[in-house]
């Protein structure tokens, strides 16, 4: 004879009654993550967002870096041929294409957070720039120190040169790597 005590049933009410609290717990707990959260769209690390924030980033901003580019040279060789007139007027032109870049990055609708990053950056160094008193007129221009404006033009180049190094396509370093891999089994 074999005896089956163990094996009864167990009823039914403690089985609902710990999945109603259950899913109760699961639902505070979602509540609570969904209040936690910030009220940004940000998503951080999606490949599909990054590369799409980077596409239009490259569209509205990157005639201004090329200006820009053309600017510093203009600067660069008005301070070569210490001509303070040519300097002012590139120096507002600098100014002028600064603001507009500006306006581009603000108007932006990035979905990642990662290049919101970068545009936070990209605006603080050109805040930093237009605040040098040589974008803000407080230079004589008939008493130049042309030696602290190339300082300040150095600067300037520096920060275009991280500007540029945010700005060139990940994909470039691929190729050049898939080259580099090619050539090497080819010897």
């Amino acid at each position: 004879m074999v005896s089956l005590q163990g094996c009864d049933q167990p009823p039914t009410n403690n089985v609902q009654e710990t999945t109603a609290s259950d899913h109760e717990a699961t639902s505070q707990i979602t509540d609570q993550a969904a209040t936690d959260t910030p009220s940004s769209d940000f998503k951080s690390g999606n490949f599909f967002y990054i590369a799409r924030d980077v596409a239009d980033l490259q569209l509205r901003a990157g005639d201004y870096i090329q200006q820009l580019k053309q600017t510093q040279t203009e600067l660069q060789q008005a301070i070569q041929d210490k001509d303070s007139r040519q300097l002012q007027q590139t120096a507002m032109t600098l100014q002028q294409q600064l603001q507009g870049f500006n306006q581009a990055l603000n108007s932006l609708n990035l979905k990642s957070q990662e290049i919101e990053d970068v545009r936070k950056k990209i605006l603080e160094s050109n805040q930093q720039v237009l605040k040098s008193p040589f974008l803000n007129g407080q230079v004589n221009w008939d008493q130049i120190n042309f030696k602290q404006i190339e300082q300040q033009m150095n600067n300037v180049q520096t920060e275009m040169l991280k500007l540029a190094s945010m700005m060139i396509p990940q994909s470039d370093s691929a190729q050049s790597e898939t080259s580099q891999e090619a050539s090497d089994t080819d010897s």
